[in-house]
């Protein structure tokens, strides 16, 4: 006879019957929490409209947004620009932050003209902007695991030499600029994980959920991750000077955000985005290792100023490797298309990743001269 405490339904009522937050009661916060969440979150200001150059772009019909579009590929700065510029302020809606238009009332026709540009301008970003390497012929599910640990190891983003240079060269202005950067790179992760959880089944599900426990400090508002990216922010130049930064931020500085976007808001992408966020990951631990040891080197040192990038060195490398394993083991198997859209998403955020990472290193030395 099967004893009562070991019956199925008791395993399942006894690990999931304690509360996850504050063994059941939940607590007021410390008055230092409880000031730094005061503040919105992410740091945006509020939406007021978009440039005229979006606003004619959604007021065109879908041929006339794609002959704008078709005009720009001869110019790749500008074609880039024009993409990234225009999906970072339509992503905003997707997100439901206050940056966002529609996100605190509705308009059905101006809402429809914006999922219209959307559509638009990712169709343009895989089809003539994005250059991943071609795909291996792999359709197993356990084959294309092993392959990704080593794309992850391997990619070019993993030892660019961007993360060369702020370990060795950069200024403390550069680093200090570069953390803006970072921080606004990062400001929405948890939810970009979240995204990434809707739709997944099985193993898959499993630790892309773990993974946003994480991020949420599983329950714990000190070690929410954005909540380290508040410290960082009080501990450097500030909220007011992250605000007034924002107006300039490069647009090459969206370039794996967007694609990240691009790939969690559109359901049939949501292998790619799995894929793309795996190698995401791989990066977080060789990057803030350099990146440490450059604010180390200039003296940025505070404990709040580096506290998200000791912790994610120490967290990130398990999450990286669950992904891989949460592919592995993933139940129903997946099917050979569902397979290629993995490594699809893994060329795409390695590639993406070089070309920002490319950027953003010319971007900081130019800061070099703007000083002399």
């Amino acid at each position: 006879m099967t004893d009562f405490v070991t019956l199925p339904s008791q395993k399942a009522i006894k690990q999931q019957e304690p509360s996850s937050l504050a063994a059941g009661k939940l607590k007021p916060l410390p008055e230092e929490t409880a000031r730094l969440y005061d503040h919105y979150w992410p740091p945006v200001e509020t939406f007021e409209g978009f440039d005229p150059e979006l606003t004619k772009f959604l007021a065109a019909d879908p041929a006339e947004q794609r002959a704008v579009l078709a005009a720009l590929r001869d110019d790749p700065a500008a074609h880039g620009e024009f993409l990234h510029r225009h999906l970072a302020a339509i992503y905003a809606t997707w997100f439901g932050y206050r940056d966002g238009a529609y996100t605190r009332s509705t308009d059905d026709a101006a809402e429809i003209a914006q999922y219209t540009a959307k559509i638009t301008l990712e169709r343009e970003l895989f089809d003539h902007w994005v250059t991943p390497a071609p795909l291996p012929e792999i359709t197993d599910q356990f084959e294309a695991a092993d392959y990704l640990d080593v794309v992850a190891a391997t990619n070019p983003g993993v030892g660019h030499p961007l993360f060369g240079f702020i370990r060795e060269e950069a200024s403390k202005a550069q680093i200090e600029r570069f953390l803006q950067c970072e921080l606004i790179r990062n400001e929405v992760v948890d939810d970009e994980v979240a995204l990434l959880v809707v739709g997944l089944q099985g193993m898959q599900k499993a630790v892309a959920a773990a993974n946003l426990w994480d991020e949420c400090g599983r329950g714990k508002l000190e070690n929410f991750h954005t909540f380290w990216l508040r410290r960082l922010l009080e501990a450097s130049d500030g909220w007011e000077s992250l605000y007034d930064y924002r107006t300039g931020h490069p647009w090459f500085a969206k370039f794996t955000s967007n694609t990240n976007a691009a790939l969690l808001t559109r359901a049939s992408r949501k292998m790619m985005a799995y894929g793309c966020f795996l190698v995401f990951e791989s990066w977080v631990e060789p990057h803030f290792v350099d990146i440490l040891a450059g604010m180390n080197r200039v003296g940025l040192v505070d404990d709040d100023l580096q506290l998200y990038f000791t912790a994610h060195v120490k967290i990130d490398p398990r999450h990286s490797r669950e992904l891989s394993d949460g592919l592995r083991l993933q139940r129903p198997l997946l099917g050979a298309d569902e397979v290629r859209d993995v490594l699809y998403g893994a060329h795409v955020a390695a590639d993406t990743g070089r070309r920002q990472f490319d950027h953003m290193l010319g971007y900081l030395r130019s800061i070099v001269s703007q000083e002399q």
